[in-house]
């Protein structure tokens, strides 16, 4: 689901988040470029601890970056003043990871959904509460439920306020952060149906973060592969699937599970744990786990190159 646009709406140009720790700090995000069109889902993919949640808050200004850009329609995001983010609120959004801790337990369902509207003088409060009962209804929300506590509710009943919450402003890009990770499966399928028929109804772009494949493999068109504060694989969604390069890659691969019967994909396990991101390893920050590292891996970063047909891949053995 892309819009054919000269310049991408979200444009992230070498982003750099360091969290200084002790004496020395931590690599959470260490040069991530990439761009994404108007319309779009960039699926985020990777490990407990690469960066990507840090990259998706980062882009929102949630956390500030230590150095890199960020342009949204060509305009620096991290260059705004203080007073200036307000304003971009109303164009960025996120979706939070867990509805129960993302969501205040003192505020009602209406309340919670409407404050976006109150924070920034949004219609009178009947207006106010005319669109909270749209953005119910728009996200499968019973309108009974508008006075009722976040405890109330189940996981995806307390998601969907979330997404609703977010989508009160009606932004353009917002950051899905994990968000069926904390569901059970059977409610799964039900928001990312939900988050995929938002798109097409109000013409959506998202940053997709999740850490399984098989959760983004239909909503995203295209999917980067991050590992330990890089990129290392960015390539359009079924291309991915169909011809993985990067090791790392191949491994969450052998991961999802094969649905058709009398088939089945050779389980890559990974030698080791994730390096420490306060001591990353020299040259290929995956070389300490990988099958096929070669000397030069240990020795020389290597760049994320274009492989073709917008496939890019930063590895040695595949340059």
């Amino acid at each position: 689901m892309t819009s054919e646009t000269k310049q991408p709406l979200l444009e992230i140009r070498d982003l750099v988040k360091h969290f200084p720790v002790g004496t020395g700090v931590v690599h959470a995000v260490d040069g991530v470029s990439f761009s994404i069109q108007e319309g779009e889902t960039l699926g985020l993919v990777g490990e407990s601890g690469c960066g990507k949640s840090t990259t998706g808050r980062v882009i929102i200004r949630l956390a500030e970056a230590t150095s890199g850009s960020v342009l949204y329609q060509g305009k620096d995001v991290l260059a705004l003043k203080k007073t200036e983010i307000t304003s971009l609120r109303k164009e960025m959004q996120i979706i939070f990871q867990d509805p129960f801790s993302s969501l205040d337990p003192r505020k009602t369902v209406g309340e919670t959904i409407g404050k976006p509207l109150y924070i920034h003088k949004v219609g009178t409060r009947r207006e106010r509460e005319e669109r909270v009962d749209d953005l119910m209804e728009l996200v499968g929300l019973s309108a009974k439920l508008y006075n009722k506590y976040p405890h109330e509710l189940d996981g995806g009943r307390r998601q969907r306020v979330g997404i609703a919450r977010a989508l009160a402003l009606s932004p353009r890009f917002i950051v899905c952060d994990e968000p069926v990770s904390a569901l059970d499966v059977s409610i799964q399928a039900q928001i990312l149906n939900l988050l995929e028929e938002l798109q097409d109804t109000m013409k959506l772009t998202y940053l997709f973060v999740s850490h399984d494949l098989s959760v983004i493999k239909h909503l995203s068109s295209r999917i980067a592969v991050m590992y330990l504060g890089k990129i290392v694989e960015l390539s359009p969604s079924l291309d991915l699937f169909k011809n993985t390069l990067h090791p790392y890659s191949q491994a969450l691969l052998s991961a999802v599970p094969v649905a058709k019967l009398h088939r089945s994909r050779e389980r890559i396990i990974l030698a080791g744990g994730v390096p420490s991101p306060i001591d990353p390893p020299s040259g290929c920050r995956f070389h300490t786990r990988c099958r096929h590292k070669m000397s030069i891996c240990s020795e020389r970063e290597p760049r994320l190159l274009d492989a073709g047909g917008g496939h890019a891949v930063a590895c040695h053995k595949v340059s």
